[in-house]
């Protein structure tokens, strides 16, 4: 094997979501970078990847990138033929054989003795041809791109399909149009980006129910409002307040005493904790899009109140507050500048959100494109790659910890 010498401080490893028919995320495609080009010494591009994906992941711990859900990798034949898969946990991974890699018979052996040992075998991007038989026959789960398909195309694609015992992944769905379609297919996993695109209609108003929840996130967020307001405008909305005493006993808040009241709780857990995990309840109220968007809700959240930190700012808080309210307009449908320009927020978060400028607009804009793999955008920020990625990790931390308080209706 040829040497490979790479500096793994400058590898972003980000991830995309893949949800199952209800909407659950089920798992997340893992993707990676070497952001500079000249910071590592390559002789074997392919076995470079490899070693890459695999100390990264060593070193960085699965757990911290995906948390309890599965990591979709990509492995590339040279991974696959010098068994270093085999060093992943079966139960946590899926490993995407990617639509470069030809059947050969080692490559088909390698596959085979995988999934005897209880991988799970994915097929990246992949289209029908009678030589990648051997290949479906040990598929669990197929990836089919769907991009710029017609509904005739997709069905032709997954009818060549559909005798093998592998499920169907659709990728790149871009619109609710496309999962609808995806969905009638008989396609079980998907994966895309259209659950962050709002169904905006231009001049429709936002419905009075959506107004009423907006109101209360406007109190819940004044930067004015006292610690005292704060705590008596929580306790007077009984659902509100059964809602967060409900999490605050919760086991994994790991209070040393149960809490009684609204007040106790701030006290115990710090104001800034209740002001989000009502932000939270609020936002989650009467929504139909996935718990996924709340959990990028907070992952932006805390990645924005990081670099704020990093960044300078005299109020990081604003920073979280932004990254939080970043998704409003994916969960209700509406223009930002319709469900926030009536909220008593800052001027610069208002500007943030409805236009990304200024210093926070930029932090926003950066942390959306590090979700989305877009990562030559982060130059502007001027912060060394690991720093970035540490931020980026630890708000997965943060998100995953705290997610599962507000994954169940109360």
């Amino acid at each position: 094997m040829n040497t490979v010498i790479a500096n793994y401080g400058n590898i972003f490893v980000g991830r995309q979501p893949i949800l199952g028919p209800n909407l659950k995320t089920i798992g997340y495609e893992v993707l990676y970078r070497n952001c500079e080009s000249d910071s590592a010494i390559i002789h074997n591009e392919e076995i470079a990847t490899a070693q890459v994906l695999l100390n990264t992941y060593l070193d960085i711990g699965l757990e911290h990138v995906v948390g309890t859900h599965l990591a979709f990798l990509n492995i590339p034949k040279q991974f696959l033929l010098d068994r270093y898969c085999e060093a992943l946990p079966k139960n946590r991974v899926v490993l995407e054989i990617l639509e470069t890699v030809e059947p050969t018979q080692q490559v088909i052996e390698a596959i085979a003795s995988l999934s005897e040992q209880g991988y799970t075998i994915a097929l990246d991007d992949f289209v029908f041809h009678d030589r990648f038989r051997p290949f479906l026959e040990l598929a669990d789960i197929v990836k089919i791109d769907v991009l710029g398909k017609s509904s005739e195309q997709l069905q032709q694609e997954t009818r060549q399909i559909r005798d093998y015992r592998a499920r169907l992944l659709a990728e790149k769905v871009e619109t609710r149009e496309a999962f609808e379609t995806c969905k009638q297919l008989g396609m079980f996993y998907f994966q895309g980006f259209f659950f962050y695109r709002p169904d905006i209609i231009r001049g429709r108003e936002i419905p009075g129910n959506r107004i009423a929840l907006l109101e209360l996130l406007g109190k819940i967020q004044d930067p004015n409002i006292s610690f005292e307001c704060l705590v008596e405008f929580i306790r007077n909305d009984l659902s509100l307040s059964y809602k967060i005493l409900r999490y605050v006993n919760s086991a994994s808040v790991g209070l040393p005493r149960r809490v009684e009241s609204i007040e106790q709780a701030a006290c115990m857990v710090g104001i800034d904790r209740i002001r989000t995990w009502a932000s939270l309840i609020v936002m989650a109220i009467g929504k139909d899009q996935p718990m996924e968007m709340l959990v990028i809700a907070l992952v932006r959240a805390k990645m924005c109140e990081r670099l704020g930190q990093q960044l300078g700012a005299d109020s990081p808080e604003k920073y979280f507050t932004m990254g939080l309210l970043s998704v409003l307009e994916a969960l209700y449908g509406s223009s930002m500048e319709k469900l926030v320009g009536t909220l008593p927020l800052p001027d610069e978060i208002l500007e943030a959100l409805i236009l990304e400028k200024g210093p926070m607009g930029a932090a926003l804009s950066s942390v959306k494109a590090y979700e989305k793999g877009q990562w030559l955008e982060l130059k502007k920020l001027q912060l060394p790659p690991s720093t970035i990625r540490e931020y980026y990790v630890e708000a997965i931390d943060w998100a995953n910890h705290f997610s599962p308080m507000i994954a169940e209706p109360a």
